[in-house]
């Protein structure tokens, strides 16, 4: 056994999170994977937000032998599971439809830099959504993967140059492949409620970015009157949002301020509605006296 080196990595990253970087990913072989890497002696090592790939040196003839048997190049397919089950809420890509799941080709890879990017657009987008049934997924996922499905998959080829030796192909860099996923679009809607709801109030940006549209009052389910304001715009959840919005008495001489910082979004007071003929995402934030 000699030293292992690699061959190649995958790193994960989200807008969502304050570092960047998605974390708690199970990357699953499928079956065929599993195999290639048991039997040419490769190794996977977990990093914190995917993983590297690594092959024994000493076994660089057998590597050869299981590139010639398949047809030059070896096909290394992945099912990602994520463990935080809110994922599909702060993430922009997901759907409801359980018939379509985004799929990842280094075959539809972009250099960029150092790295190279597994999708198109600067952040996945609806172009890498993939049915289930489709044949990209027909031979990566298995019966009770349609059960209990992966976030996403992903497919890596390495496929050395024809005109250079296989030890002259590894020489080089390993591959550093990465996806980057945006974090979901929201309007914020905020409901004031008790004596917030009678007021003459505004809710003003501290950072002068997003501006919020007075809504007529809305009666709640509990039959509670609420004041209503909307942003103006859709806004990126984060784990942590940098948003500072400030809520505001409109008198006759000066505002006076009635909430310094109001509370931000939460992953899962998210609702549908329909805003100029379009169904969006909603944040739904309730703020009592």
């Amino acid at each position: 056994m000699g030293p292992y080196l690699k061959l190649f990595s995958v790193d994960v990253e989200h807008g969502f999170f304050s570092d960047g970087l998605w974390r708690d990913l199970r990357f699953v072989p499928c079956a065929a994977t599993q195999a290639l890497i048991e039997r040419a002696g490769m190794i996977i090592r977990k990093t914190a937000n995917g993983f590297e790939l690594y092959y024994d040196q000493s076994l660089i003839e057998s590597l050869k032998l299981f590139l010639t048997d398949r047809g030059g190049e070896l096909s290394f397919a992945f099912k990602v599971h994520v463990n935080d089950q809110a994922f599909k809420i702060y993430s922009d890509i997901f759907t409801g439809d359980n018939d379509l799941l985004p799929y990842f080709s280094s075959e539809q890879s972009v250099t960029e830099g150092d790295r190279i990017r597994l999708h198109r657009e600067t952040v996945v987008s609806e172009k890498e959504l993939q049915p289930i049934e489709s044949q990209a997924l027909s031979d990566l996922l298995s019966r009770r993967d349609r059960l209990v499905r992966p976030a996403f998959a992903l497919r890596i080829l390495f496929r050395p140059a024809h005109n250079r030796s296989l030890e002259k192909n590894l020489e080089a860099a390993p591959a550093r492949y990465y996806l980057r996923f945006g974090p979901r679009q929201t309007y914020w809607k905020y409901y004031l409620l008790g004596s917030f709801a009678g007021m003459r109030a505004s809710i003003v940006d501290l950072d002068d970015g997003i501006g919020f549209d007075s809504l007529d009052r809305v009666s709640l389910s509990d039959n509670r009157s609420a004041l209503a304001f909307r942003s103006k715009v859709a806004i990126p959840l984060r784990q942590h949002s940098a948003c500072r919005f400030q809520l505001r008495e409109i008198g006759s001489n000066r505002s006076r301020i009635l909430v310094r910082r109001l509370p931000v979004a939460a992953t899962r007071q998210l609702s549908q509605q329909i805003i100029s003929g379009k169904a969006v995402s909603v944040s739904e934030i309730y703020i009592n006296d």
